[in-house]
């Protein structure tokens, strides 16, 4: 009897995960909210080219060709718990960085909301925080990234296309994120892209959500990433300050706008 490795496991447990979603998921045409109806229409299903995807396209296209390598340090489960190991720049940028496609839509999703603050949690090369940067330049633009060497290349990215103004944070967003809380930031936007554990991202969450407006949004990335990244999903649509949420499979949306009646929709961008 064949033994089924730990990487067929995930990818049968993906897979499920995903085939569950296109099942579960509707069209727009399944959406009875005006304000949701709105999001799919001029965001989600909006496949015109925009200029304001070009800075991080290029960069990327940069990073990708780039044989420099790196430490890379990895928090695990948070805190002040971390490991190093090497990675080539090509390799995080081909990998780890955010694909084109949901690159493209979290900028317009930006774009759309022009929030006045952003706040992410995983900065990586800085390329899904030029999708945000360039969508609204307006913002203001608080990273954080728990890696000194790719949070460098990040900077120098960021200053290369004339985002200077990007705020970067280097360490542990257990002990970044509250002290930038506590400081009085106020973000309209926040994007979750890192340790994707259901402890560390309910923690984020409930970190986060004091300091959260009526028109704030939350994108939280892989939500289908695991089974407790799942069930960190669940238990956030059903928090009752969160009116609507959205499960676009790579990500998910929260909002907190008063007015909305809570729902739940599966829905394909």
């Amino acid at each position: 009897m064949k033994l089924v490795s730990f990487a067929e496991k995930i990818f049968i447990m993906r897979w499920s995960a995903y085939l569950r979603y296109l099942l579960q998921s509707g069209s727009r045409y399944s959406v009875h909210s005006p304000f949701v109806y709105n999001l799919v229409e001029n965001v989600f299903r909006d496949k015109q080219f925009h200029e304001y995807y070009l800075v991080a396209e290029t960069v990327r296209k940069r990073m990708l060709h780039s044989d420099k390598i790196i430490q890379m340090k990895d928090y695990g489960t948070g805190g002040d718990n971390s490991q190093t190991y090497s990675a080539k720049v090509s390799h995080i940028a081909r990998y780890s960085a955010k694909g084109k496609k949901n690159g493209r839509l979290l900028a317009r999703i930006c774009h759309y909301f022009s929030p006045n603050v952003i706040l992410e949690l995983g900065t990586s090369l800085g390329i899904s925080t030029l999708y945000l940067k360039a969508a609204s330049p307006v913002s203001l633009v608080h990273t954080i990234e728990g890696s000194p060497e790719v949070a460098e290349i990040a900077l120098q990215n960021f200053r290369q296309v004339g985002f200077s103004d990007i705020r970067l944070h280097i360490g542990s967003f257990e002990l970044l994120l509250p002290e930038l809380l506590k400081n009085g930031l106020k973000p309209e936007l926040v994007f979750i892209d890192g340790n994707h554990t259901k402890e560390a991202t309910l923690g984020y969450f409930s970190e986060i959500l004091p300091s959260l407006q009526s028109k704030s949004i939350i994108i939280f990335d892989d939500i289908h990433w695991s089974k407790s990244m799942e069930e960190a999903w669940e238990i956030i649509q059903k928090n009752p300050q969160v009116k609507i949420s959205i499960d676009l499979y790579w990500m998910g949306l929260v909002f907190f706008r008063q007015g909305l009646s809570k729902q739940n929709f599966i829905l394909r961008a």
